[in-house]
């Protein structure tokens, strides 16, 4: 592969950064439309109720209120599934029941949307929620997995028999698991346990709606899988698919929350009720309690087996999840968490089985690592542990049990690369593990410092799992720039740029040529959306085929304007020249000059338009390092250094790979240490629904972080590249589970780590040492 790129591997500027730094970027909350309505959405105060009337007769005489939706107003509007992902998996059928409604007579959760109204301004739409009088029949409800499994159990959905909403096994089991355990020379396992987390996302859920003049339905939403929420929407509301547009403004974050329709439905259905815009924007609280957070699990049982040289000969697991009061996408976490993780290390024998409930809490779903993040704490700690009880290195075990290119990968695909080995020893040196880990402990009071490591794999894209379809075109316009029509989500990745430097790196020509065109479904072909790590891989896979069939027709016209065979050609640097002699050429401009005004029947626009679904999947690698210091007195964790080794490929943008990893770390030491997403066990009410009460790591509390870009190009990726997204928050939680296992010498299995835990175990070792938490 050729690694002398023009554009490719350069800190560009983000094509959006202008917008956003001076305030000309649009996000939902700033769009205005002439009389537009303000929604809001009443919420069940109980997490289990049945909705007998509302009477909304007080909110409608209130002067300026528009509408008002009850359970009663639904007519033939249909239930949806807010995940979208009625998709095949390789473990078979994955259909979701579409049980959840724009508001719900049965309020299946605390937070459960049961009304909503429109009115012309936020505070008499306050007040109208104010004056809607429910009437609850209060039902019996159940906040935990292993209680919703027991007989007698209340019943949180009639599709989901016992409880049980999916129950779901590892897609590529191997060999003979028990066999292998009973003849492993050691055997580790543990219980773990996972919570909920929010995706503290800047903007909150929001939607503008409206109806034009021709009777479609057009919605500015923050979807980040646009076209499936077009159908998504044209279900819910019985219309054709050509009566709904979406379109996309700037999005402040996603991480995963964006991938279900959100605010979306509620807006849609009052805009079609009362023929006026609405828009509406959830506060902080709505977010936390209508929309999904981290899929938690109550239980992850984890046993591996290993030969006394340090070989992984066995993998079994067990995972208990809870979904919340509607399925959502949640039970993918565990068969994509199962998948990535026991596919991590080379083991001939695997098995795994998942049970993901139902029970009365919001609704879990995706959040960045999709389950892998919860498995990969787990597997790493017993990783650990059996390189400390067999005498072999953290890195050393790790090294003996990659994987290498051309054996299976976790998605069950060839392995294409790997420079997993790589990061880990790029990224002990940078740390300097060798020399910390060979210290000799020593009495530092109350403040114990500790050493830890973690290695991860992540996909990029969920091929084979699902859907893996991109479009791209190219039209290259007369003076040599390009309008480059694609749909990725705006959530803040910075794949425009990384967009852009692919289409700019194959036409030779600069990043700052290309326009990306996007952001409405009308204009661009299908896309299933950005999920998956997979929107440079996939749409960047796109947009350099798109962008190749368009050089190809550049480069003829080219030929045939400086008379020499087009083989002999290259375009580069804004120049379409002689390979032999780079001063004979013409600049691009010239060349697409000529082809559009060209007379006699010759005239053309070159352009390419191309269709990608990749087969393949290309596993992101990575090895964390952590510092940690741990207050023995409090149970207080301070993380003050922190080491990342990413093999992501060829990165296209570096700049763009270092901040995903950076706010990776800043989410990751969230979900390992502090954010504790906390329901009432008595009243089901959730305690932590801002930021007054749910800990979100803020700028004080980040290390001194270090970012190494291995950056060896994979041979599927366009230019080498593989995605980064998710990857840069998977591996955090278990290298610093390992450094406080380093610094005081107990485990603790539950996340987050916090002090009441850290305290709690420290208690217990002092009872029996060597006991976990």
């Amino acid at each position: 592969m050729n690694e002398e790129f023009s554009v490719v591997g350069k800190r560009i500027r983000q094509p959006d950064g202008p917008a956003k730094a001076t305030g000309e970027a649009k996000f939902v909350g700033d769009l205005r439309m002439p009389g537009m309505l303000i929604a809001k959405v009443l919420r069940s105060p109980h997490p289990h109720a049945r909705v007998v009337r509302v009477d909304s007769a007080k909110a409608m005489a209130l002067p300026g209120v528009a509408a008002v939706i009850t359970p009663d107003d639904l007519g033939d509007w249909n239930g949806f599934d807010r995940g979208m992902k009625d998709l095949p998996l390789v473990a078979g059928g994955y259909r979701i029941p579409p049980e959840e409604h724009v508001v719900n007579r049965t309020a299946r959760h605390y937070g459960d949307a049961v009304a909503a109204v429109a009115a012309v301004n936020e505070h008499i739409a306050e007040e109208a929620l104010s004056l809607l009088e429910v009437e609850y029949e209060v039902l019996p409800f159940v906040l935990n997995a292993e209680e919703a499994l027991g007989s007698g159990a209340p019943q949180v959905s009639e599709t989901a028999p016992g409880n049980i909403g999916k129950h779901l096994s590892y897609p590529y089991p191997e060999g003979d698991v028990d066999k292998a355990l009973a003849e492993a020379d050691l055997v580790v396992e543990g219980v773990f346990q996972t919570t909920k987390q929010d995706h503290c996302t800047q903007e909150t859920a929001a939607c503008l709606a409206y109806v034009d003049a021709a009777g479609r339905l057009n919605v500015w939403s923050q979807c980040q899988l646009p076209h499936l929420a077009r159908r998504e929407l044209a279900n819910i509301f019985n219309l054709p698919v050509k009566k709904v547009k979406i379109m996309t403004p700037f999005v402040g974050g996603s991480f995963g929350q964006r991938g279900s329709v959100c605010a979306e439905p509620v807006a849609a259905a009052l805009a079609l009720k009362t023929n006026k815009p609405v828009r509406l924007v959830f506060s902080r609280e709505d977010n936390f309690l209508g929309l999904e957070s981290r899929t938690g699990f109550d239980k992850i049982n984890v046993r591996m087996g290993f030969m006394k040289d340090g070989t992984l000969t066995a993998i079994k697991t067990y995972m208990l999840g809870h979904l919340g009061g509607y399925m959502g996408c949640g039970p993918m976490s565990s068969v994509i968490g199962m998948t990535l993780s026991m596919g991590h290390y080379r083991c001939p024998n695997r098995y795994g089985d998942s049970d993901m409930v139902m029970t009365n809490i919001p609704v879990s779903g995706a959040m960045r690592g999709f389950g892998n993040d919860a498995m990969m704490f787990c597997i790493e700690q017993l990783v650990d542990e059996a390189s400390e009880k067999l005498g072999i290195d953290p890195i050393t075990i790790r090294r003996k049990n990659t994987k290498e290119p051309g054996e299976t990968a976790a998605m069950g695909l060839m392995l294409e690369s790997s420079y997993l080995e790589e990061c880990m020893l790029s990224g002990a040196e940078k740390f300097g593990w060798n020399e910390l880990r060979s210290r000799p402990k020593k009495d530092e009071g109350r403040i114990k410092r500790g050493y830890g490591m973690a290695t991860m794999s992540h996909c990029t894209g969920a091929a084979p799992l699902y859907l893996e379809h991109s479009n791209a075109m190219v039209k290259v316009n007369e003076d040599g720039s390009v309008d480059l029509t694609v749909y990725p989500a705006p959530v803040g990745t910075h794949i425009w740029g990384a967009l852009s430097q692919i289409c700019a790196e194959e036409l030779g020509i600069r990043a700052e040529d290309v326009n990306i065109v996007t952001g409405d479904t009308d204009v661009t072909l299908f896309e299933y959306g950005s999920d998956a790590s997979r929107s440079t891989y996939a749409i960047g896979g796109a947009t350099l085929r798109a962008a190749r069939q368009a050089k190809e027709q550049l480069l003829a016209h080219a030929a045939a304007m400086l008379e020499v065979p087009v083989e002999d050609l290259l375009a580069r640097n804004g120049r379409v020249f002689l390979k032999s002699d780079p001063d004979k050429g013409l600049s691009v401009g010239e060349v697409c000059y000529d082809a559009i005004y060209s007379f006699g029947g010759e005239a053309t626009n070159f352009s390419g338009k191309q269709s990608f679904e990749p087969t393949w999947n290309s596993p992101t690698f990575g090895a964390y390092f952590a510092e940690v210091e741990v207050d023995t007195e409090t149970g207080r964790v301070r993380v003050p250094r922190f080491v990342t080794a990413i093999d992501c490929g060829k990165a296209i943008n570096p700049m763009a790979v270092e901040g995903q990893l950076e706010g990776g770390l800043q989410q990751g030491l969230g979900y390992a240490l502090t954010e504790n997403f906390v329901v009432n066990e008595t009243t089901g009410k959730v305690e932590t629904a801002n930021y007054d009460s749910y800990k979100v790591p803020g700028t004080l509390d980040m290390p001194h972080s270090e970012v190494i870009i291995v950056d060896r190009p994979d041979p599927k990726g366009p230019f080498g590249a593989k995605g980064v997204g998710e990857p840069g928050m998977v591996g955090i939680p278990p290298a610093i589970a390992n450094a406080i296992y380093d610094a005081i010498g107990v485990r603790v299995r539950g996340l987050p780590m916090t002090p009441e835990r850290i305290l709690a175990a420290l208690a217990e070792k002092g009872e029996a040492k060597g006991e976990t938490q």
